[in-house]
């Protein structure tokens, strides 16, 4: 998958994990790790955030040699570019890594991330920064095209670097299947995709500059645990160093030899004939050498300017009247939201806008688009729906004021406004992937387009005439190497001139009213500093920083100027004055000759690719995976079961299978408790469904154990999904079956003992999710659902049942890793068989075994104050250190009742204590919870003489409510 380096970064670079989908941006959400706990979208149990196919992809396919590339017709310049490359890589991995791959490999291509936001071959929302995936069951490649050349290209390789890093260790597998060597750790897979896909960028060469010259630079041992987006740049900038060092050749026998050695430094020992520790010390010898001689010319952005905003980025200068503030966007509460803050830093920052918990403020694109404003006004992109829109926020009266879409982009991002106000210049993104500029005029909302190519065209800012535009490109003679340059273009006749070239990345171009020039980022000496030109191309240098100036906002009235900053791992808003030292350092603009000025996507030449016949998508099922069990007790009984799990190539279909049956051993009796279901689901579109069919044999139980019957029944139910937005939807599900019941003389059946009949069952939910989770569960946010059915005994004509449920759940962040968490759960059941349910145990009234409390009417509260115990933990031991995971801890106290019609009782339970969580894998959370019970109302010892004593010690595992 891949990463971003965020602040100024309009690049996600990627990296691609193959057995589990990772993704962040590998500077801001680092910082976001080091300063707060990681966020991770809940998507377990019957909550969880909504994937929505707003579109209906019309797949078809091309094929190559090695690679089929699936495909829809808006974007097939793209596929075919993308077929020609991927055989291109192939062919030059292969020789490299002396490797054949023997499957064929599946390559699915988007043509931007919110088409690629709509995928099935992820099972979750893919965020952002994932720029790729190459998933380990049937090998698939899926990348979006985001209108650069350049990145997608490093991305489609990077992918592909892993599905030959999968085959190699394959094929140690089948050769040695009794071999049980060490896996690669994250560094080694992802440094070597980084390393075989493209050179060192200055981004990823700025945290590595960062980590050596403030010391913190982790050793080799170290850095096989790290799991962070800091593993990219590092593992890159380490496969550079070893290959240099010691041949490239190494990294071949590596995987042959894997299987040998016990630890992975002990490959590297075998491999390189160093330890670790030695090739830490002539690694971290070679960056001191090449970096330390660069600091004396330097200063910190610490020293240089003022601090505004931890955790900041995209700087903004809003005025109104004769004030003036600083906006930008930040993750610092875990969502990313738009704060004010003044113009010293000193005093209230406020949150401004929030994102990322309403379907209107989806997502800022804080790693690829910037805010602008005007008398008070902020002009901001955000997707909203299906595509982006431009949104306007009336700063006084916090409010939108404004808001456009348009049905031929998908994408917009940073907007500017005009100097007249009544026009606002942005990039956007094509539905065939292609990006633009585009001039809005207000109010009519009428599209002016200024460029038209498959050149990447952003950050427009207006010159003070009103009738040109400057914007960053990649259209320059070394763009398609990824290199940018400043453009102008006029309004009047749509012709554009260059203001900068070379071999670097000009970018986030704005006007400064006070230096009467253009104010831009560019890493032309290496890192990342501020640059300035007028509109003849005269340029000079701004800034000579030690870390990196981004994305600079000028300040009106004032000759400081606002910008994102990079240091100490970190990103954060500064302010800076002139630094009258670096203006000495100028240029002049180099005018290439005329047949340089533009460049063609090269793969467009290769006649393979483009006589290639595409043909449609067929649905093939193939298996994904099968599990099975059996357990016995000699003499009692024996159980087996097994499921089976097939999908499409894309996903969007599945059929899962499950049975299982249980007896004393006699084959009769095995079969009259088969169980067995079948389901087809569909989600190619939006209102997801799936149809089944089912034989359900056994004995049950309705509340606690003391209620127990026995049924068998056969029939078919469908499923509906109907997401509403990202955060609410609508499930319901109808069932139709054949039921043999019996009873057991089951004090809550009012009908007859034994029941033989067709029953419908119907139920239908509204469920919200918008919270944002711990490693142990959510902190912030909140989520709910409403459930009501109802079961129809057809043959009888009576309602067998009728439930009513309800579950509400809101968390308030009190810090970072701090949280008030509260609950309410009420539940109704009513008819002639009504449906009892339980509510002691750790998920809901905590202290009270599982399967008591019960009734058919219930009500429980839970509230909690969650917080940090330790972060991580390291046991000192004669044979190395023993590392755990995080420690959380709560106080908790829970309430609730549980009765039956016609037997209230007037007492509530309840339990208070002390809770311990710790995160082992994703989805394994320890539970350690201490308390004590006690009752309110009715006899507090006959609470405590049926339940054990007043105390109590509760184990288990699982996430938080």
């Amino acid at each position: 998958m891949s990463r971003t380096v965020a602040g100024g970064d309009r690049r996600p670079r990627p990296a691609c994990l193959t057995s589990s989908p990772r993704a962040a941006a590998a500077a801001l959400f680092l910082a976001v790790a080091l300063a707060a706990p990681a966020a991770a979208r809940a998507q377990f149990g019957f909550f969880g955030q909504n994937k929505i196919q707003y579109r209906d992809f019309d797949w078809h396919v091309i094929k190559g040699a090695h690679v089929d590339l699936y495909f829809y017709p808006t974007e097939e310049r793209i596929a075919r570019m993308a077929l020609a490359y991927a055989e291109e890589s192939y062919d030059t991995l292969a020789r490299r890594l002396n490797h054949v791959v023997k499957r064929r490999i599946p390559l699915i291509v988007y043509a931007s991330h919110t088409d690629f936001e709509q995928t099935n071959i992820l099972p979750f929302l893919p965020p952002e920064e994932i720029l790729g995936v190459t998933e380990y069951l049937k090998r698939r490649v899926t990348i979006p095209f985001r209108g650069s050349y350049s990145e997608f290209r490093h991305t489609l390789r990077h992918e592909l670097v892993h599905v030959f890093q999968l085959s190699l260790i394959t094929q140690q597998f089948e050769m040695y299947p009794r071999a049980r060597g060490p896996g690669t750790p994250l560094w080694w897979s992802e440094g070597l995709a980084e390393y075989l896909s493209s050179d060192q960028d200055s981004r990823d060469e700025m945290i590595v500059r960062d980590l050596t010259l403030s010391g913190e630079m982790p050793d080799i041992s170290r850095l096989n645990f790290v799991e962070s987006p800091i593993v990219y740049p590092l593992g890159g900038e380490l496969h550079r160093f070893l290959a240099r060092r010691y041949g490239e050749w190494r990294i071949n026998l590596l995987y042959a030899t894997l299987w040998k050695y016990e630890s992975f430094d002990d490959a590297l020992q075998g491999v390189y004939g160093r330890s670790s520790d030695r090739l830490t010390a002539e690694w971290h010898y070679d960056l001191r050498q090449r970096y330390f001689p660069g600091v004396a010319d330097r200063r910190p952005t610490r020293v240089a300017g003022r601090e505004i905003a931890q955790l900041a980025v995209k700087p903004v200068a809003i005025a109104r009247g004769d004030t003036v503030t600083i906006g930008y966007l930040s993750p610092r509460n875990g969502y990313m939201n738009i704060y004010t803050a003044p113009v010293d830093g000193r005093g209230r920052h406020r949150v401004l806008v929030k994102g990322e918990r309403s379907p209107e403020f989806e997502s800022f694109h804080a790693f690829s688009s910037r805010m602008d404003a005007r008398n008070g006004v902020l002009v901001f992109a955000s997707k909203f729906g299906d595509r982006d829109a431009v949104f306007f926020w009336d700063v006084a009266r916090d409010k939108v004021v404004g808001r456009y879409q348009f049905d031929s982009l998908v994408g917009i991002s940073s907007p500017a406004w005009s100097p007249d106000g009544k026009r606002i210049a942005f990039s956007g993104l094509s539905l065939a992937g292609v990006s633009d500029l585009f001039v809005l005029e207000m109010p009519a909302g009428r599209l002016q387009r200024l460029t038209d190519d498959l050149y990447e065209d952003s950050d427009p800012t207006w010159l003070p005439d009103g009738q040109s535009i400057v914007f960053s490109s990649d259209r320059g003679p070394s763009g398609a190497a990824g290199a940018k340059n400043l453009f102008r273009a006029r309004l009047a006749d749509g012709s554009l001139e260059p203001l900068t070239s070379g071999e670097w990345l000009d970018e986030t171009p704005r006007w400064d009213g006070q230096l009467g020039r253009i104010l831009f980022s560019s890493d032309r000496d290496g890192t990342f500093n501020l640059y300035s030109i007028d509109t003849l191309g005269q340029g000079r240098r701004e800034t000579r920083l030690d870390g990196g100036a981004f994305d600079p906002a000028p300040i009106p009235g004032d000759p400081r100027v606002a910008i994102t900053g990079f240091e100490g791992l970190t990103w954060s808003i500064y302010t800076l004055g002139p630094d009258s030292t670096a203006r000495l350092d100028t240029f002049s603009l180099h005018h290439p000759r005329p047949d340089q000025l533009a460049w063609t996507w090269r793969e467009f030449g290769d006649s393979t690719a483009a006589k290639a016949v595409p043909r449609r998508y067929s649905n093939r099922f193939s298996l994904d995976f099968a599990a099975g069990g059996a357990a016995t007790a000699p003499g009692n009984f024996s159980a087996q079961g097994a499921q089976l799990f097939f999908s499409d190539l894309l996903g969007d279909r599945s059929i899962i299978g499950s049975f299982a049956f249980y007896g004393t051993g006699s084959v009769g009796d095995l079969f009259s408790n088969l169980n067995v279901d079948v389901l087809y689901l569909n989600q190619k579109r939006r209102l997801n469904w799936g149809l089944g069919a089912f034989r359900l044999a056994g004995e049950f139980f309705e509340g606690d154990f003391l209620q127990v019957y026995r049924e068998t029944s056969t029939g078919a139910y469908g499923l509906l999904r109907y997401p509403l937005s990202r955060f609410m939807r609508v499930e319901g599900q109808t069932r139709l079956e054949y039921s043999n019941r019996d009873d057991f003389g089951n004090p809550l059946a009012t009908g007859a003992e034994h029941r033989k009949g067709v029953l419908a069952s119907n139920y239908i939910a509204l469920v919200g999710d918008n919270t944002l989770w711990l490693e142990t569960g959510p902190i912030d946010g909140s989520r709910w659902s409403l459930t009501g059915g109802v079961v129809s005994d057809l043959s009888h004509g009576t309602f067998e049942n009728w439930v009513g449920l309800a579950d509400a759940r809101q968390y308030v962040r009190t810090t970072l890793q701090s949280a008030l968490a509260f609950r309410g759960f009420a539940y109704y059941s009513e008819g002639t068989r009504p449906r009892a349910t339980t509510i002691g145990g750790m998920w809901l009234l905590r202290g009270y075994p599982r399967f008591t409390v019960d009734g058919t009417r219930a009500w429980v509260l839970n509230n909690e104050f969650r917080f940090p115990i330790a972060n991580f933990v390291a046991l000192g031991l004669p044979v190395g250190a023993l590392r755990f995971p995080s420690v959380q801890g709560a106080f908790f106290s829970d309430y609730g009742q549980a009765w039956y019609s016609g037997s209230y009782d007037q007492r509530v339970l309840g339990a208070w204590g002390l809770a311990f969580r710790m995160p082992l894998v994703p989805g394994f959370v320890l539970r350690l919870d201490l308390g004590r019970r006690f009752a309110i109302g009715g006899d507090p010892a006959l609470n405590s003489a049926e339940f054990g004593g007043r105390h109590f010690v509760d184990f288990f595992f699982g996430y938080d409510y």
